[in-house]
């Protein structure tokens, strides 16, 4: 069996103290912060795309090995490869997609570019590897960066001391929300706790009260073909992932599969009739007669039908 590598990410630090082209020592950390990095992202994609296994797949973590051999100049350009272990090394290419480790490269680049540019953070990245930012980037001084540029797809992402900043911001608080969502009751405990497993595999703790025991523990005699559908308030982590459920307003038992059905929620034609309603009269003679048919005229200035 032979080792075989290829480029995943060059690593290009850049500033000052990079212009002979060495690698100063005190930044090495920062390339083992960026392992870590990609290796939870990884491992929590595998989770997510795969909510009914319990454990990560024997030796997940051995496949993802990361080395660099060398170093470019350009300032200083650590190109990082992946090595995976092949029978057959002539055919290796046709034998290994992208897969989680390579998806994980682009979140990251796509979440460090979006920090740059005060935006949303990527849906597909997982809230809980945000605070791993914090060992990423502890080497560098302020007016120094790191240049990632993906070898997949050639996209390029900057990282600073200020997109670090900026990254960790979202994770420094916690908020409370509404919830409404279905999923499986993995544990009860008497003592009035649960926990509830999502279709994406994660799993919230709740408490529930005395009234509502009967329902939960039913749910949990049954959790191969029931789910159980929970309405009330949940504590969130900043970067969007359901921390804890902190208040229940309803619990509802239903086959494993349906969607929840409230006939308490008005009909949303009501709703707009309602809307519509609060308009005065006078606003309502200002809408143009031939609004349908000239939609696009009214909103963007296109010559009328």
């Amino acid at each position: 069996m032979s080792k075989v590598q290829r480029q995943l990410v060059t690593h290009t630090f850049k500033g000052k103290r990079f212009d002979d082209h060495g690698l100063d020592l005190d930044v090495l950390p920062d390339l083992f912060a960026y392992k870590q990095l990609l290796v939870e992202t990884a491992k929590a994609l595998w989770r997510r795309a795969h909510p009914d296994r319990e454990r990560l797949p024997k030796n997940f973590e051995d496949g993802l090995t990361l080395k660099f051999f060398a170093i470019e100049k350009g300032s200083v350009a650590v190109p990082i490869l992946r090595e995976y272990e092949s029978e057959d090394q002539a055919d290796f290419w046709k034998r290994q997609p992208a897969d989680e480790l390579d998806t994980a490269v682009e979140l990251v680049n796509t979440a460090i570019t979006a920090a740059n540019n005060r935006q949303p953070l990527p849906e597909g990245l997982p809230p809980i590897i945000i605070p791993l930012f914090g060992d990423y980037g502890k080497g560098l001084h302020d007016d120094e960066s790191v240049e990632l540029k993906s070898c997949q797809t050639q996209t390029t992402a900057t990282y600073t001391r200020t997109a670090q900043k900026e990254l960790l911001s979202r994770v420094m608080s916690v908020y409370t929300d509404v919830v409404d969502f279905t999923g499986e009751v993995r544990a009860v405990d008497l003592g009035g706790t649960f926990t509830i497993k999502l279709d994406d595999g994660s799993r919230i703790p709740g408490r529930f009260s005395a009234d509502q025991e009967s329902v939960v523990t039913e749910a949990l005699r049954e959790h191969i073909n029931r789910r159980l559908h929970v309405t009330g308030t949940a504590e969130f982590q900043p970067g969007g992932a359901i921390k804890s459920i902190i208040k229940i307003n309803d619990l509802t038992i239903q086959p494993a599969g349906e969607l929840a059905y409230n006939d308490q929620v008005r009909p949303v034609w009501e709703v707009i009739a309602e809307l519509g309603s609060q308009i005065p009269a006078s606003e309502w003679e200002k809408v143009p007669s031939d609004a349908a048919r000239n939609l696009d005229h009214y909103l963007y200035g296109a010559p009328k039908d």
